[in-house]
């Protein structure tokens, strides 16, 4: 069965049946479509011309991806994660023929959990011409596990692709679910519905802990994708939960429990872990011995690998995208070369061969993520609707409490400075009494809602009408953003509610501190809203903004 279209307009989805599915091609992989068996090269090694700088690399990836989205076979199931790529660069795609190809095989199969839109099966269509390697070679990122590769190829690429497609195509369907286009929106959420029992038992497989790589892959794909992990989160975090647990009994780290990597603390995988347990908001006091050895374990040439290998691209990606995001003292630039260094001249990054167009961009996105200050780079947990106060749809002070318990622990943010505010509404209770809870309630969650879109930062629900704000780690003083926010709430407040209604001001008060003094000083700052309240009892409609002094 192949389904071919031009993304460049609205062409009509093709259909030529269910072709070149005999017994012919039943005997071959997807991962090595026939004989003989392609040659592979080593992990991390350009095929040539290696780009010079990090953003020569980002460019030439950025090519060859949007030249190759419109030569992508329907089948291909890593086609998504490119158009997720041409969406998040400004470009527009049509998902109709994708959507439509989708529900046709569910349609036409009539059992859907046999037939899934990310199928691997024979007519997958991996090896795509438009990013097959020009001079045929291949690559294999764990070396030592060539002769699993030997043994089974599809089941060996089965493992790594299986779980990127979940992610990344649920995490597609799921956002097309907000679509402009009703149809496109409706046909996203049927497919989601239908499918949403099999992806639960795809994933819940690694609830067992037989594959340490795979397993804990797919909870740190999952925990990149806020739709998809919003809508799989009970399953990975049980995976989570199980890892943890795993991990807690081995000195706080994940090991392999087959040859060639039996025993053996696995960077990969505590790299996939950390990041989970940092998104999931789950068993923090992990973090530090995590965070440690994955940091220590970067090679002389900037990259990262398991024990006994070269560096290689997939244990690079992991490692560096937990360190960039949760380590103030790491150092990008040496791994941002290696990735310039590792990209093929095609603009491609190379793990196996049917993963590189997820793979390209995925590297495309941490490149740009890791040039920005980490301030910027600093990921907050990610927090589900079960997680977050009722009323205001942000988190509570028990979330406030352990992000404040990680910051005491790892050792690089305990050192970085954080800012934070306290702040409360004056008029709050009048405007509650004199218009209703059902209002009062509006109030808070606008409030919260305003407070919410101050870049880099964490708004949190004290209790009542108080709140936090907490800067990320290493990012400026909240002053500027605070200003800005007291001078744009009077015009906010005033198109919500009306000016008859009667303002509602805040009262903040701003202290800097370090990671390690966050609860000290968010008890600090409650103890002296106290005297702002007293000293300021009925501020302007913009409201009021104190420092707290030493």
């Amino acid at each position: 069965m192949s389904l071919k279209t031009s993304w460049s307009g609205d062409a009509p989805l093709a259909w030529d049946g269910w072709q070149g599915m005999g017994a012919d091609r039943a005997s071959r992989s997807p991962i090595d479509p026939g004989p003989p068996t392609r040659k592979r090269r080593s992990p991390g090694v350009a095929t040539a011309a290696a780009a010079r700088t990090p953003a020569e690399a980002i460019e030439r990836a950025r090519d060859a991806l949007l030249t190759a989205i419109p030569r992508l076979e329907l089948r291909d199931p890593m086609l998504p994660s490119a158009l997720r790529f041409a969406l998040d660069h400004g470009h527009d795609i049509l998902p109709s023929p994708l959507l439509g190809a989708w529900r046709t095989r569910m349609l036409a199969s009539g059992a859907p959990d046999r037939d899934l839109p990310w199928s691997l099966g024979f007519d997958a269509a991996p090896n795509s011409p438009a990013y097959d390697p020009t001079d045929g070679v291949g690559a294999l990122w764990r070396p030592r596990e060539r002769d699993w590769l030997e043994r089974d190829a599809t089941a060996f690429g089965h493992r790594l692709l299986a779980p990127i497609a979940l992610a990344e195509n649920v995490d597609f369907l799921a956002r097309l679910r907000d679509a402009a286009d009703p149809s496109v929106a409706r046909t996203a959420d049927e497919i989601l519905s239908e499918l949403q029992p099999r992806m639960e038992a795809d994933l819940a497989t690694a609830i067992h802990g037989g594959d340490p790589w795979r397993d804990t892959f797919a909870i740190w794909l999952l925990a990149r994708r806020p739709e998809a992990l919003a809508l799989l989160h009970p399953i990975a975090f049980a995976i989570t939960t199980r890892y943890g647990t795993l991990a807690s009994r081995l000195a706080g780290l994940v090991c392999g429990v087959r040859y060639p990597f039996e025993a053996v603390p696995l960077v990969s995988a505590n790299a996939h872990l950390g990041s989970a347990l940092w998104r999931l908001d789950y068993r923090p006091s992990l973090l530090p011995g995590i965070v440690a050895f994955v940091a220590a374990r970067r090679t002389r040439d900037g990259g990262f690998a398991d024990e006994s290998q070269g560096a290689d691209v997939l244990t690079t990606l992991a490692a560096a995208d937990l360190l960039a995001t949760l380590d103030p003292a790491f150092d990008p630039a040496p791994t941002m070369a290696w990735f310039t260094a590792a990209q093929e001249r095609d603009g491609w990054w190379r793990a196996l061969d049917p993963e590189v167009p997820w793979l390209t961009a995925t590297i495309v996105e941490w490149l740009e993520l890791a040039s920005r200050p980490f301030a910027e780079r600093f990921r907050w947990p990610a927090y589900q609707r079960t997680e977050l106060d009722r009323k205001t749809g942000i988190p509570g002070y028990a979330a406030f409490d352990r992000l404040a318990r990680v910051f005491e622990t790892l050792p690089s943010i305990a050192n970085a400075p954080v800012s934070i505010a306290f702040g409360d509404l004056a008029g709050f209770r009048e405007f509650n009494t004199a218009h209703g809870q059902g209002m009062g309630d509006r109030v808070l969650r606008t409030f919260a809602t305003a407070l919410s879109e101050i870049d880099a930062s964490l708004s949190v629900r004290d209790g009542g009408d108080e709140f936090l704000v907490v800067g990320a780690p290493g990012r400026e003083s909240l002053m500027t953003d605070l200003e800005a926010f007291r001078s744009r709430w009077p015009a906010r407040f005033d198109r919500e509610y009306g000016s008859a209604m009667g303002a509602v001001a805040p009262r903040l008060l701003l202290a800097d501190a370090h990671g390690r003094n966050l609860r000290a000083m968010r008890d600090r700052l409650g103890q002296g809203i106290a005297g702002l309240k007293a000293a300021v009892p009925d501020p302007p409609p913009e409201g009021v903004l104190s420092i707290l002094r030493p």
